[in-house]
Formats: structure tokens, C-alpha cells, sequence
């Protein structure tokens, strides 16, 4: 459990300084509204419409939390898999990159999907850091 609140707070503390210091404030404000959400007593589709209206309010801020996230999916998907799995995802990217449609879902996946995971998933505990990694900056 330990492993993981460390590694919560390296991929939060990555994010911070993946952010450009004029944009700091607006990526504590982006966590913090989202914890607000995330503690609200709304229904949960209100939540998600909420959360989503926030993030769109404040796309920027996304921007170094996106790059942090790809860091670490390229880490893990790719970088720790051996030849047979790098295939098949090749593959899969040039199918999804070959239909046309691809970039543009995830690119929106990506905006629709941070602000719901941290709403909703274990992303908590990472606006949490982000916060704390802002105030020490």
C-alpha cells in the first residue's frame, strides 16, 4: 500500500513540474475543484457533468497531467513488454491510426477521462498530491 501512495505521489510531483509556472495555480484550483466534486453529495451523472465542465473551463491545465499520463502508459505498455506484445500494439495503433477517427477519440478520451477518473476513481489521492506538490512550489 505504501509502494503505491509513493508512487501516487511521484506521478504527482512529475505533473506539478510538468507544469509551467504561471499555470500552477490554475492546475491547484483544477485539483481542488474536482476533490469538491468528488465529496459533493450530487448523483453521479451530475458529477461527471460537473467535472467535465470544469476540466473544459480549464484545458490547459490538463496538458501536463496528459503528458505524465502517456509517460507512464508508454513506460508500462510498451518500454516493460517484450516483442510479441509491442506487435500487437502496433498493430492496434495502426488500425486505430488508419480509420481516420482514432486521434480525435483519444484525444477526447484523454480530456473526458482525467477529470472522471479523478472524480470518480483512484485519482483522489492524486489531486490531493498535486495540491500539496503546488503549495510547496
Amino acid at each position: 500500500m505504501e509502494a503505491k501512495q509513493d508512487k501516487t505521489r511521484e506521478i504527482g510531483k512529475a505533473i506539478v513540474i510538468a507544469t509551467k509556472p504561471d499555470e500552477l495555480d490554475a492546475l491547484r484550483a483544477w485539483a481542488q475543484a474536482m476533490l469538491d466534486i468528488r465529496s459533493s453529495g450530487m448523483p453521479a451523472i451530475s458529477k461527471a457533468k460537473a467535472a467535465i465542465v470544469a476540466s473544459t473551463d480549464r484545458r490547459k491545465v490538463l496538458t501536463p497531467i496528459l503528458q505524465v499520463a502517456w509517460q507512464e502508459l508508454k513506460r508500462v505498455g510498451w518500454k516493460e513488454r517484450g516483442l510479441p506484445a509491442r506487435m500487437a500494439m502496433g498493430a492496434a495503433v495502426t488500425a486505430l491510426t488508419l480509420s481516420g477517427q482514432g486521434a480525435g477519440i483519444a484525444a477526447l478520451g484523454g480530456a473526458i477521462g482525467v477529470p472522471l477518473f479523478v472524480v470518480f476513481g483512484a485519482g483522489g489521492a492524486l489531486a490531493g498530491v498535486i495540491i500539496d506538490e503546488v503549495r510547496k512550489k
